[in-house]
């Protein structure tokens, strides 16, 4: 066998093995600590997904249409991801009260709130109503897609 030959079997199987090999994050620097995970970066699914604990922790709920009372995720919310398909309809009014009540934040198509416990997400729609103004922390009962954010 040449030695062009050889090198080039040697060159493809390194490539086959970088390619395949498993992601790693760690690096000599790192002190044990676990970082936070990194944001997801799936193509849009046409749901809007809330997780119970900031950066995709606690437990996941997902709606594809408009959500009167979240349920198990209700008031418990700290991470919220609009993986919404762009187009009509594709930002998401989330609201303080069941069936759409209270003042009301909005997130657009694509955007991922992924740690609501800072207080810099606000309800800023609705002046006047029940929880405006206040952090949308642990605090979301209810969801309506819409087709852009605005004040009203």
């Amino acid at each position: 066998m040449s030695i062009t030959r050889v090198l080039t079997l040697a060159a493809s199987a390194a490539a086959a093995t970088v390619l395949l090999a498993p992601v790693s994050g760690a690096s000599a620097s790192d002190s044990g600590a676990k970082a936070p995970a990194a944001p997801r970066t799936a193509a849009a699914d046409g749901y809007l997904h809330v997780f119970t604990q900031p950066f995709g922790g606690g437990r996941e709920c997902k709606w594809l249409g408009n959500s009167d009372n979240w349920g198990t995720c209700r008031n418990l919310t700290s991470d919220i991801w609009n993986n919404g398909y762009a187009g009509g309809n594709d930002a998401v009014d989330l609201y303080t009260a069941p069936d759409a009540g209270g003042a009301h934040a909005c997130i657009s198509q694509g955007d991922r709130w992924i740690n609501t416990t800072t207080g810099e997400y606000r309800f800023t729609y609705g002046a006047g109503l029940e929880q405006f103004g206040a952090s949308v922390n642990n605090n979301i009962s209810s969801h309506r897609w819409v087709d852009y954010c605005s004040q009203g």
